[in-house]
């Protein structure tokens, strides 16, 4: 079952630690009034505007959520806090940081209250200081951040770990072996439940992949990898945030995307086109890397966030580690290699053989022969 983290579970222990200056790490950040977290969902600082005279910086893009399930798997809302000195901190996470995204001009002052939680304010910019607080309305489940003086302007900083304030993966595939997913992360992480394992793709043509199994301690930041889980839980598919993670495989196909925001304001996602990206998804009991269906997909044309995909030219509709996916046929090339029938893995048959009962390509349709 699916834990939900309460904010008075979290005060107790946010208590004893707020004493001295916040430490260099990774959080989460909670609202302490209205119990929604900090997720960077938009990392393009063009998308943020900026008043060139304030404090004030439109902040639309750092979405704040609440329920737990759209938390516990979500790099978004990893926060990495970094002290710059005087009680002056910059937020980063998804490749930017507060202070990118404000142009340069601000960083973030964390005041700690008794409670356990800290004040957030603006660094002063032009001699002005703004609160950096959340919306009013504690029953919706997402808001965004404002820079003005608001109530909610108070919260709590809950390090990432393998226990209460876990991260995990969400699968997106069950095969005969296992459950898999994937992950694009701005921070390198560790495994951190037994069991899981990382891969990524070495190989792609045609309907053939080739799974090769990342057998380093970490995987680095910025790589898009596939992780085999341990369930469909995210809590038994915990991975742990560090600073250092090494550098990624030269062989490594995989791509991915930080951001799938749709705001009119806060635009950043990345339209899924078919003729050149696979998704993961399954042959049968197989992992696959298949043609993304409307459902898969933000608004039905976006890629998901923080997620891999396979950029591939020309190849299979579906593509598996034996090559058994269906090929691509492209409707200028039915006057040539397209006309005449074709096995599933793109071998064409000799003009006047008799196939075989089977499934195969001809003149560029599937056709069933029994």
């Amino acid at each position: 079952m699916k834990k939900i983290i309460t904010t008075f579970a979290l005060a107790a222990f946010c208590v004893l630690t707020t004493s001295a200056q916040l430490a260099d790490g990774f959080y989460r950040v909670q609202n302490k009034v209205t119990g929604r977290y900090i997720s960077i969902s938009d990392n393009d600082p063009n998308n943020y505007e900026v008043k060139t005279t304030t404090a004030n910086v439109d902040m639309a893009g750092i979405r704040t959520i609440k329920s737990w399930e759209r938390v516990e798997a979500n790099p978004a809302t990893i926060i990495y806090v970094r002290s710059m000195g005087d009680n002056k901190y910059d937020l980063e996470g998804q490749g930017t940081s507060l202070y990118k995204i404000s142009k340069q001009r601000l960083y973030i002052i964390l005041i700690p209250q008794s409670d356990g939680s800290y004040k957030a304010k603006s660094d002063k910019y032009q001699g002005i200081s703004l609160d950096i607080a959340d919306g009013t309305d504690t029953d919706k489940d997402e808001d965004f951040l404002r820079n003005k003086s608001e109530e909610t302007a108070y919260w709590y900083a809950i390090p990432v770990d393998n226990g209460s304030g876990y991260l995990g993966i969400e699968p997106d595939i069950k095969t005969a072996d296992g459950y898999y997913g994937t992950i694009y992360a701005g921070f390198a992480f560790k495994l951190a439940s037994s069991g899981m394992k990382a891969y990524y793709i070495d190989y792609a043509e045609g309907s053939k992949i080739s799974l090769k199994e990342f057998e380093g301690e970490t995987i680095p930041a910025t790589m898009a990898v596939i992780i085999k889980c341990n369930s469909e839980n995210p809590e038994d598919n915990k991975i742990l945030p560090v600073t250092n993670g090494g550098a990624e495989p030269s062989d490594n196909m995989l791509r991915g995307v930080y951001c799938s925001l749709t705001l009119k304001k806060h635009f950043n996602a990345k339209m899924y086109d078919p003729t050149e990206m696979r998704v993961l998804g399954t042959s049968g009991d197989k992992l696959a890397f298949v043609k993304a269906s409307a459902d898969e997909l933000v608004e039905g044309k976006y890629l998901q966030a923080n997620k891999a995909y396979l950029p591939i030219e020309g190849a299979a509709d579906v593509m598996t580690e034996d090559g058994t996916g269906i090929v691509t046929i492209k409707a200028e090339e039915k006057n040539s290699a397209a006309e005449g029938i074709y096995t599933l893995t793109g071998v064409r048959l000799p003009d006047g053989v008799t196939p075989k009962a089977g499934v195969y390509i001809k003149d560029g349709k599937k056709v069933v022969i029994k």
